[in-house]
């Protein structure tokens, strides 16, 4: 009976980490060179420089291609 509720319990971890996976793929990304990254410091900090100069965008994260 143990074995049965082990397997179950990962067959329902397993479900639901793919269900998530699969949504976060799907969620619209953000089209700059940072869009992938959840919050590093470094995005953080080019933020923080980017916003001394408004003459850039500071979406771009400073690290894509003029």
């Amino acid at each position: 009976m143990t074995q049965i509720i082990i397997v179950l319990v990962i067959i329902v971890l397993a479900i639901v980490y793919t269900i998530y996976a699969v949504v976060k793929s799907i969620r619209k990304k953000n089209t700059s060179a940072c869009g992938d990254c959840n919050g590093c410091g470094v995005k953080d900090q080019i933020n923080r420089n980017m916003s001394a100069k408004p003459d850039k965008d500071p979406g771009s994260c400073g690290c894509a291609p003029q």
